[in-house]
């Protein structure tokens, strides 16, 4: 128990019979507690209950049976004053007295000889058993893993849509890069271009010509037969088909090519008769 010094605030505190006795006669309820209520008090003097506490306060007890410690700050009454309408510098005034007064408390536990810090093997007894703190435990990590798996799983959604865009995004680049390509590309056909502007110098050395040749290409004899034979195109039905000036046309026709070749008068080597002939003939010889 700490005891705290405080001169100012001895004339605000009210005993607890006084409190119970204006909740009695319902002043408190009421809202009615005023200034003037509180000087109207009545004064008691109760000689029994002032006696009991000071044999209370005048009982020599150990002081490991009370555990108290009065702590002075030694401020003086303007500090306190200057503390009295702001909060937090009092709760910092309460603060620094519990540490001294802890702290000098501690100090005299040590020279008395007696443990403050329990030890390293201590074990309590669990007021729960250790099947509800199974239960416990188990319902823990159950939660934790549902709240995992739910992050996971927003996670992932926020990754596929940002992969959806991602990829939308890819593709229409490579559209746009598609398409400036074959503009390039067909301008450079078209001579408008040098292959430099689509090429870069780390590319592969393609020599294209700025503008086409006055040049023909030469064709070759097989295509020239092939013109002279079949045409260029157009109507084919009937297109060789005999008619009265072609049948009467002459011209074009070659014994050498269209006739019969020549008979040679060379004689032939004669053949070599049949199976059936040939035994007739040994027959015939052997007769």
């Amino acid at each position: 128990m700490i005891v705290m010094d405080n001169p100012l605030l001895e004339d605000a505190i009210e005993s607890s019979d006084e409190v119970e006795s204006m909740e009695i006669s319902g002043i408190l309820k009421s809202g009615k507690v005023s200034e003037a209520t509180l000087k109207a008090k009545s004064h008691i003097n109760n000689v029994t209950k002032l006696k009991e506490r000071l044999d209370f306060i005048m009982k020599k007890t150990p002081w490991i049976e009370t555990v108290d410690v009065t702590v002075d700050l030694k401020t003086s009454v303007e500090e306190l004053k200057a503390v009295i309408n702001d909060n937090f510098k009092q709760e910092m005034m309460f603060y620094k007295q519990a540490q001294f007064g802890a702290q000098q408390a501690l100090a005299r536990l040590k020279s008395m000889n007696i443990p403050t810090v329990r030890p390293d093997d201590y074990y309590a007894e669990m007021v729960k058993s250790d099947d509800h703190m199974k239960r416990v435990k188990e319902r823990l990590v159950t939660k934790q893993l549902q709240l995992e798996r739910t992050e996971k799983v927003t996670k992932m959604r926020k990754m596929k849509k940002l992969g959806k865009k991602v990829q939308q995004e890819v593709l229409k680049k490579r559209a746009e890069e598609k398409k400036n390509m074959l503009e390039a590309v067909k301008k450079i056909r078209k001579g408008q271009e040098q292959s430099s502007t689509l090429l870069d110098d780390d590319d592969f050395d393609v020599n294209v010509e700025s503008a086409p040749s006055d040049k023909k290409k030469e064709i070759n004899r097989k295509r020239k037969a092939k013109d002279s034979k079949y045409g260029f195109g157009g109507k084919k039905k009937f297109a060789r088909k005999n008619t009265e000036e072609s049948y009467n046309d002459t011209s074009s026709f070659s014994s050498r090519i269209h006739g019969k070749g020549k008979r040679s008068n060379a004689k032939k080597k004669p053949q070599r008769p049949g199976k059936n002939r040939r035994t007739q003939m040994r027959q015939q010889k052997k007769k």
